[in-house]
């Protein structure tokens, strides 16, 4: 296996004959930049619900099992507040009945359901043997609505469900159509994927059903596109007459998606922009501002086109890609650029060919070690089973040998083009940030250690108050419309993440519950007799105790309809008999949305639906649903539960995020131990490169912990991220670090040449970086604000962990061990 240096000869020597003919390494990529363009039309974002669970997890399992049963949180909520009339007029109800007429036809929408279909059974009233016919709605002229009002807001079951408790607002729900053959493909994917020693059927299978689901997520995802314009533009279009907001779970996701697009598009340019100025300001020429925005952006351009390519839809998190990978190619390209002028300066008749090959060849060996450090960095994520992670790692790690290649092809022939560069007499000279920081580093070694020691406990306390009480309601800025109808749908209709509870019974047989006082040969609904009372009993039970939560709002279940019940048996509870009775005449229509919503008796299941109200103090959603198991267990006998619902499948993703990270750590540091011996060579130098780094990625997750920033999608990345940019910059340190001990035998020397150079262009990256991304804080979506600052955050701990603790540490590691340069280690 050749060495390091051999590989460095190879590649010089393969540059000198690639770099006489430019012209064509530029039409080369070119040609590929066309190519990816055109790929650039199947590029998407994936806008669904399901980018926010853990693929393979049992509990997804059972979720998507009971979403077939019962439709689960594939449901949006249209909440209409009349303008110059209320609610509860003919102009008002008439309002209600066009925007759902609208509803209707939209393609994906499978039924709506408002005010106008709830059943009145007290306007006027009507006798229990009447219930299947006698009913009226308010769809029928001769309703009062005075007395309609009184009975939906004061109704167990409508009230602050499909009318506020003040009467003055309708919410109008909206079903969306199961994919019935996406859903079953994804269960039979997910059971294959965790399974371990395939059979090569069982393989074939795996490798169809991924083909399979390729496409049906296509096709799924621009429907899904498409139902949300349209019911953005069905509420554009009444807002004039009513305050109309929008939300629900999948409602929430797409909302978070179009913030990214929006952030990538606008504040990509604006970061853009300012990263501009600051190159200008360094560099002062505008090769060199180009140069790095240019391959940036090829970088970028590749690596969207091949995702379109491949079909493969970003997510909330993996779109976090693109921002990063402008600062990875940034970073290659400032690197390139300090060397190139340094040699300039130095050798200033050097043959340009030359130069640029010695640049090159010079810098590959710490270029191509970070690449793949950052690499093993990012790597972590493809094992940790969540979906949306898994795919930013595998994203960034393509990503990554994108930019190198573009990097090492496109730099040279570029600088070749424009020909030779001057310099001026300055700017081999060292900056007089990088000379303080030195002279502290080196002069005040034991204090910049014994700061850093210091640090790093305060970081460990800071670590202990990090928090995962994310709320999607604090996602988005107060003035955003989601965030103000979010709130809005908290206060007046009952909440706006919905989790459910489902108690499992003996399941329905049509021969075990006959019944001398009914016939149920031709009975429309056997399966009433299912519905007994000790059944009813428990689950009003469990019900009553959700509803009694702080934390929850709206809570519906069979049992809410029991109690309707109560009002014809002079509010006294149900007997078995009567029970069968009632759900024997409630008309065919309602059913779907009073019975079967919340029941399933052929598989003994009840459902109770619950939303939580996200505004409020905070609350552990995990804390809340082993609550609601501990009561279930000490309250209700001979009845199994389980809890379920997006909350819980969410906090789930968000707690094995954290595991993962956690638990692939030890992975990251020892495999980065192990890059730093394989070039470094020096088991000294390898320690003393992770410490720094270490302690600015504990230091920067300490600051969320303080600034109480919980841990989040987008934030769950900046540990990896700070430990990626430390270690490319320490790479670069001590490999220049290594090259001049190895020269001159001089500590001192060596740590100030490695300050000059090395140092200057840590320090040009590190600042770019941070005006860029911290552009991002204007975002309207806070998990982008809390990305931009923490990056920025993070390149400063980088730049000032490899400039002042990384030397100090150098500086009495081998304090005492100069020596001449030809007894020197190679």
């Amino acid at each position: 296996m050749k060495s390091i240096a051999t590989l460095a000869d190879s590649i010089k020597s393969a540059y000198v004959n690639l770099l006489q003919a430019p012209v064509y390494v530029v039409i080369f990529m070119v040609m590929v930049c066309a190519l990816a363009t055109w790929q650039l039309r199947h590029f998407s974002f994936d806008a669904s619900s399901d980018t926010l669970v853990v693929q393979g997890d049992p509990k997804l399992a059972f979720y998507q099992e009971m979403e077939l049963l019962f439709g689960g949180d594939e449901f949006l909520i249209l909440t209409v507040t009349p303008k110059g009339t209320e609610l509860f007029t003919r102009a008002g109800l008439k309002l209600i009945e066009d925007i759902q007429q609208s509803l209707v036809e939209v393609e994906g929408v499978s039924g709506v359901f408002s005010v106008l279909d709830a059943p009145l059974l007290r306007s006027p009233p009507v006798d229990f043997e009447s219930l299947d016919s006698a009913y009226l709605t308010l769809r029928d002229e001769s309703v009062d609505l005075s007395l309609a009002r009184k009975e939906l807001t004061g109704s167990p079951f409508f009230g602050n469900y499909l009318v506020s408790g003040d009467g003055l607002t309708s919410a109008i729900k909206v079903d969306l159509k199961l994919e019935v053959e996406l859903l079953s493909v994804t269960r039979e994917k997910d059971q294959l994927a965790v399974r371990e020693n395939l059979t090569a059927e069982e393989a074939n299978r795996f490798a169809q059903l991924q083909a399979r689901y390729a496409q049906l997520r296509e096709v799924y995802l621009e429907g899904r596109q498409k139902l949300i314009e349209a019911l953005r533009q069905i509420k554009a279009g009444y807002e004039p007459q009513a305050q109309i907001y929008l939300g629900g779970v999948p409602m929430i996701a797409s909302d978070m998606v179009a913030f990214i697009k929006s952030d990538i598009v606008v504040f990509g340019l604006v970061v853009l922009a300012m990263m501009l100025v600051m190159l200008y300001v360094f560099f002062r020429q505008w090769l060199w501002v180009f140069l790095p925005l240019l391959l940036s952006m090829v970088s970028v351009l590749l690596m969207t086109g091949l995702l379109g390519f491949m079909l493969h839809p970003v997510t909330v998190i993996s779109a976090n890609f693109i921002l990063l990978l402008v600062i990875v190619t940034v970073s290659f390209c400032v690197h390139l650029i300090v060397r190139y002028r340094e040699l300039i300066a130095n050798e200033p008749g050097y043959d340009h060919l030359a130069l640029v090959a010695e640049t090159m060849s010079s810098k590959f060996a710490p270029c191509l070690y970070t690449a793949l450090t950052t690499m093993v960095a990012f790597s972590s994520m493809i094992i940790s089973r969540i979906l949306p992670v898994e795919d930013f790692g595998w994203m960034m790690c393509v990503g990554i040998i994108v930019s190198f290649v573009v990097t090492y092809l496109s730099f040279p022939a570029l600088v070749m083009l424009m020909g030779s560069q001057s310099v001026s007499q300055d700017d081999d000279r060292p900056l007089g940030v990088t000379k303080i920081l030195y002279a502290y580093a080196t002069g005040k070694p034991w204090q910049v250690l014994s700061g850093a020691l210091i640090i790093f406990l305060i970081a460990g306390i800071g670590l202990g108050q990090l928090s995962f009480n994310n709320r999607f309601i604090d996602y988005f800025k107060a003035s955003t419309e989601i965030r103000q109808g979010m709130e809005y749908i908290d206060d007046n209709l009952g909440g706006t993440v919905p989790f459910e509870v489902y108690l499992q019974f003996d399941p329905w047989e049509a021969s075990d519950d006959e019944d001398d006082f009914f016939d149920e040969e031709d009975d429309p609904y056997p399966e009433r007799y299912w519905f007994t009372q000790e059944k009813l009993e428990q689950v009003d039970r469990m019900h009553q105790y959700i509803n009694s939560l702080d934390q929850t709002g709206k809570v519906l279940s069979v049992a809410t309809l029991e109690r309707i019940g109560r009002e014809f048996n002079d509010g006294k509870p149900l007997s078995g008999l009567q029970i069968s009775g009632i759900l024997g005449v409630i008309p065919q229509e309602f059913r779907g949305q009073l019975i079967d919503a919340y029941a399933h008796p052929a598989g003994g299941l009840m459902r109770i639906n619950a939303r939580v109200r996200e505004q409020g103090a905070y609350f552990s959603r995990s804390q809340l649903v082993d609550e609601i198991y501990d009561w279930a267990d000490k309250n209700l006998e001979g009845v199994e539960i389980r809890v379920s619902g997006m909350m819980v499948l969410f906090d789930d993703m968000l707690s094995r995020m954290f595991s993962s990270q956690i638990n692939t750590l030890s992975y990251v540091v020892l495999a980065t131990f192990v890059m730093f011996l394989l070039l470094l060579r020096s088991v000294i130098l390898a320690v003393v490169a992770l410490v720094p780094n270490l302690i600015a990625a504990s230091t920067i997750i300490a600051v969320m912990g303080y600034a109480n920033v919980p841990m989040d999608m987008m934030t769950i990345t900046i540990a990896g991220i700070v430990i990626g940019i430390g270690v490319d910059n320490a790479i670069h340190y001590l490999h220049r670090f290594r090259a001049e001990w190895a020269a001159s035998g001089n500590l001192q020397q060596a740590i100030a040449q490695a300050h000059s150079t090395i140092g200057k262009a840590i320090y040009y990256t590190a600042v770019v970086v941070i005006g860029g991304f911290s552009i991002l804080s204007l975002s309207s979506f806070l998990p982008t604000v809390y990305f931009g600052l923490l990056t920025a955050l993070a390149m400063l701990l980088a730049l000032l962990a490899n400039l002042i603790i990384l030397p100090a540490l150098l500086s009495r590691v081998y304090a005492g061990r100069e020596r001449k340069a030809e007894n020197l280690p190679a």
